[in-house]
């Protein structure tokens, strides 16, 4: 293998004799190998004594906030610490407004959050709970006890404070960060209690039985609930539901969330479907041609039971709907619109 030369000339400007330097790969590739590793460990080094440096700065604070304290706490505590009266109290000033900055901001976000729960209830109607109600003649025979409280003491967050804004935002000029903290507990405790009355209230709604029970609001009503003739005997009976009039086949759908109860044949009835919505709410539909849906299975408003048709007692391809409250039929007509 070949090895690469390279000579360098030294030629003084004054007297003298010039020198020769003859250099090789492995010089010139050491040389720069020792510049790359100046370079690296300089930057390391650098790196490191900016760390050092803020960590240095940041327990000179530390170390400042503590001669502070000791300012206040020792009997002579100028002359051993070495604070002037004027920096002591311009440290002093300094910290106390950055803290009445921080409860400012605080107290500020607590407002807004308190202003936006009393905006949800006003939306929803839903009125914060009540506390149980405490009788004190019962109480004086009555036992009482419990540990020691670990945190405190605070004001028991009743309902006249939770309905109204926490008096922490307004009324105290340098409200202490326990009682902030506690406003918080409250305002947060109110908040998922209103979240879960509300998840209530979705589901009371979403089990209320609502709109047509045939799908894309196909079919036309031919008798409504209430007296009319028998289209059999022509007596004047009651018709327990309504008849909406549609093609065999039609999709039948659930008017809202609820349990399948039964999914039979029934004498009168033919096919029939039973939901069951919750609080004394059912719906009933019957004449089906097919049911979709067996006993227990959950179904949602909207959800596919059974195809219309003309089994048990029908003069033809119709639904029968029925409308069921604390097990007595009602008018479905109020039921039928979305």
């Amino acid at each position: 293998m070949i090895m690469k030369k390279w000579t360098v000339m030294l030629i003084p400007q004054g007297q003298g004799g010039t020198s020769t330097i003859t250099l090789t790969d492995l010089h010139f590739w050491s040389v720069c190998g020792f510049v790359i590793l100046l370079a690296f460990t300089s930057a390391f080094f650098f790196q490191r004594h900016q760390e050092i440096s803020e960590r240095a700065e940041l327990l000179r604070q530390a170390n400042r906030m503590l001669e502070l304290e000791n300012v206040a706490a020792s009997p002579e505590p100028l002359a051993e610490t070495g604070i002037g009266r004027a920096e002591a109290r311009q440290i002093e000033t300094r910290m106390r407004a950055e803290y009445e900055a921080s409860i400012a901001a605080i107290t500020a976000e607590l407002s807004d959050l308190y202003d936006m729960e009393s905006r949800a209830r006003e939306i929803t109607g839903l009125a914060p709970r009540s506390a149980p109600a405490f009788d004190a003649n019962a109480a004086k025979d009555g036992g009482r006890g419990g540990g020691p409280a670990r945190s405190g003491p605070f004001a028991y967050a009743g309902d006249r404070q939770v309905m109204h804004p926490p008096y922490v935002i307004y009324g105290m000029a340098r409200p202490s960060a326990d009682l902030i903290v506690e406003e918080i507990r409250l305002r947060s405790r109110s908040l998922g209690e209103l979240v879960t009355d509300m998840e209530a209230q979705l589901d009371r709604i979403e089990r209320m039985p609502a709109g047509w029970p045939l799908a894309r609001g196909i079919g036309r009503i031919t008798s409504n609930f209430g007296y009319r003739r028998d289209p059999f005997n022509k007596r004047v009976r009651h018709h327990d539901g309504t008849d909406i009039s549609a093609k065999h086949g039609t999709t039948v759908r659930a008017t809202a969330k609820g349990v399948v109860r039964k999914a039979e044949y029934m004498s009168y009835l033919g096919n029939t479907i039973v939901v069951d919505h919750g609080n004394g709410m059912r719906t009933v539909y019957a004449h089906l041609s097919s049911m979709d849906v067996r006993p227990g299975q959950a179904v949602g408003r909207g959800d596919a039971i059974g195809r219309v048709g003309s089994t048990g007692r029908s003069t033809g391809p119709h639904l029968h709907y029925e409308v069921h409250v604390n097990g007595r039929q009602v008018d479905p007509a109020k039921y039928l619109s979305d």
